[in-house]
């Protein structure tokens, strides 16, 4: 998948939590398969793709785990924040209430995306790692300029 052949060594272990990921066939099957537990959207300029962003029903109180990857150059254009309030919508409409993730703590770029995102976020830190649930249900939505 040439979304994440063209992220950087360190952009893919923010993303993948390894530099080097050995599962992306899998991953990229597991998103264009239809799934009544989850739901993946694509962001595409000129028919590129230029970010993902996917959930998956976790069967935890209408909660589902949420991930962004979006393309390297496209980095700060509002791509992932289009994206994960999209995808709050979709999950919403499926019954979703909320998203989790464990995301590292210095992945500053996912945390600007959740925080543009506008929806309470309840954060509990685990060593490097931040557990975060995302109250989609809540009044909230991109932030606007």
């Amino acid at each position: 998948m040439r979304l994440v052949s063209e992220l950087d060594a360190d952009e893919r272990y923010r993303r993948f939590l390894t530099r080097y990921p050995t599962y992306i066939g899998e991953w990229a099957l597991s998103l264009t398969t239809p799934s009544d537990r989850g739901c993946a959207l694509g962001a595409f300029e000129s028919g590129d793709l230029q970010g993902v962003a996917n959930y998956v029903d976790t069967s935890e109180d209408g909660c589902a785990e949420v991930a962004i990857v979006v393309a390297h150059e496209q980095h700060h254009r509002g791509i992932g924040t289009a994206l994960l309030h999209e995808l709050g919508r979709q999950a919403r409409s499926n019954g979703m209430r909320c998203f989790v993730a464990d995301v590292l703590a210095a992945n500053h770029a996912v945390h600007e995306v959740i925080r543009d995102a506008g929806w309470p976020v309840t954060v509990r830190r685990d060593g490097e790692m931040l557990k975060l649930r995302i109250n989609i249900d809540a009044a909230g939505g991109p932030i606007q300029d």
